[in-house]
């Protein structure tokens, strides 16, 4: 089964779930108001489903800092990106600021495509061939600036920091796509929680026909928080909320574009020079 099935499965399986529970909990709490079986669980509502919710809070937490740690991960990426980039321009020849341009350029399309939700199997493997691709070849654009005569060895040490960087930064972002909660104790917790509002039911028969109402809204604000932590645990999907990675035009304004600017406003100002010396 591939990816996007069980991203289809998984909307079915939400509808299902949001249109069936809530009304199970309301009907239950019915039921128990009806044959007047109205129970003052002491210890159960605070233990088991108190316990369960505070266990999911964490799962939650842990997800949500992941996303934000992807977020800082390839606002340093970017960083260092453009910091090799400022420091080509000054530094290489004009074919191998080219070469640094295009790779820095496809760097981040590169990251598109391996984190892409549907990307698994063989083709992630591919995909992070390319990756590796891209590292070695500015490890051969650093030896490259260890020729240029104008880089001293301070500053080779620095830019071979940023390398080192870059490849902990990429590490990082490809541990947080390949690892999240374990999926046991995501189920786990899933049905525990939903079992607990149904157990909960005499209990919610006390407030009389405000626990209906009641037990309707809690089942239906788990059910959702459920859906929100399974769309936590992957940052990199495609819904409004992840993280997007489309960040090719981007690249482009940032890195050939800044370049271009650049190199006109040098040509401008040598037109002038020449005009001022005629």
């Amino acid at each position: 089964m591939n990816t996007k099935q069980l991203k289809h499965n998984s909307t079915s399986f939400f509808l299902y779930r949001i249109l069936f529970l809530p009304p199970l909990a309301s009907f239950l709490t019915f039921i128990c108001l009806k044959y007047d079986f109205t129970l003052t669980l002491k210890g159960i509502d605070l233990i088991f489903f108190g316990g369960l919710f505070f266990v999911f809070a964490i799962s939650i937490s842990t997800a949500n800092t992941r996303r934000f740690q992807a977020i800082e991960e390839l606002a340093i990426l970017w960083s260092l990106a453009m910091s090799f980039w400022q420091t080509g321009k000054r530094h290489l020849s004009e074919g191998e600021k080219e070469k640094l341009q295009y790779e820095l350029r496809e760097f981040f399309e590169k990251l598109r495509f391996l984190f892409h939700v549907d990307v698994v199997g063989e083709e992630a493997k591919k995909r992070l061939a390319d990756i590796d691709d891209f590292f070695n070849e500015i490890s051969l654009i650093v030896e490259k600036f260890r020729k240029t005569e104008k880089v001293s060895a301070p500053e080779l040490a620095c830019l071979l920091g940023w390398f080192e960087k870059m490849y902990s930064s990429f590490e990082k972002l490809l541990a947080i796509k390949e690892n999240r909660t374990p999926r046991t104790l995501r189920i786990f917790l899933d049905w525990a929680l939903v079992a607990g509002v149904l157990i909960l039911s005499p209990q919610f028969a006390i407030l009389g026909l405000y626990g209906i109402f009641a037990s309707f809204l809690i089942m239906c604000f788990l059910i959702i928080l459920i859906k929100v932590q399974k769309m936590l645990e992957y940052p990199f999907g495609k819904n409004m909320d992840h993280i997007d990675l489309r960040m090719r035009n981007k690249a482009y304004k940032r890195i050939t574009w800044a370049y271009g600017v650049e190199l006109l406003l040098w040509e401008q100002g040598l037109e002038n020079n020449k005009k001022r010396l005629c």
